[in-house]
């Protein structure tokens, strides 16, 4: 789809349906426009200093953190249910990009000029008219930085990478939703919960199906859960999409394998 018809809300709580197949996406929906209507009243109410937006910023993070209570989840940052929509909008608590998409989603509804920046080790939001631009991290309360800011946020968190440029552009919905997956990947192989994994996979090839790197990962997740066939068949797809590979004949060795055991047990 073309990027100015994907709903985020759509489409992260349509991920969310690894964990809840009979999840709602219309109410996740509701919710977002519930906290934008009100927040859309009180800047109505309001006069601010048309130099900056820092007055309209306020009054969304005194409704978002003050009043309804969003914040970042400190205690147990890899629990699964901090990369879920539906989650994060019960219980108020997330990671930085899950709680940035509930943020981007209210200024959607508020035709604010926020964007999502995806930074080496955080997600930020970014509030840019092309005259005034800053960032927000939504993590911590909607604290405002600049560029500066960011950087220093970079180097707390324990990351080396200098922060160029290009760094700080805004990031498609598409990316945002790969982004997410990627996170929600490497916490069930850490938790060895193989089955879930492969289905974060398949969403990650239906996004980008030649990604050879992913449906070599699939196939190793698939064959640790007795999908010996499937497993397969990655592989095949693998070698056709790395013909030179360098574990080429590796690979070659171990579908042969997997082939000979599936003659046994059948």
């Amino acid at each position: 789809m073309p990027e100015g018809e994907i709903s985020l809300t759509r489409s992260t709580a349509i991920l969310a349906r690894i964990e809840y197949p009979n999840l709602d996406v219309e109410n996740c929906d509701q919710q977002i426009k519930g906290f934008a209507e009100v927040i859309s009243d009180r800047l109505a109410q309001q006069s601010f200093n048309p130099a900056t937006p820092f007055g309209t910023i306020d009054v969304i993070n005194r409704r978002m953190f003050d009043e309804v209570g969003f914040r970042g989840n400190e205690s147990d940052y890899c629990d699964p249910r901090n990369s879920f929509l539906n989650d994060v909008l019960e219980r108020r608590t997330g990671i930085p990009i899950t709680l940035s998409v509930v943020y981007l989603e209210v200024a959607r509804h508020l035709n604010l000029p926020i964007f999502g920046v995806g930074l080496p080790a955080h997600f930020l939001v970014k509030y840019d008219d092309g005259k005034w631009c800053h960032f927000i991290d939504v993590f911590a309360r909607g604290r405002v930085l600049d560029e500066n800011g960011c950087r220093e946020l970079v180097r707390r968190l324990g990351s080396s990478v200098e922060l160029t440029d290009s760094m700080f552009a805004t990031v498609s919905k598409r990316q945002i939703v790969t982004r997410m997956l990627n996170n929600l990947r490497g916490t069930y192989i850490h938790r060895r919960q193989y089955r879930k994994a492969v289905a974060v996979l398949d969403l990650l090839l239906a996004l980008e199906p030649s990604s050879a790197e992913d449906v070599r990962q699939r196939a190793w997740l698939l064959s640790e859960t007795g999908q010996a066939s499937l497993a397969i068949e990655d592989l095949e797809l693998y070698l056709k999409l790395r013909p030179r590979a360098d574990d080429t004949e590796e690979l070659r060795q171990w579908i042969k394998h997997s082939r000979r055991e599936q003659v046994s047990l059948n």
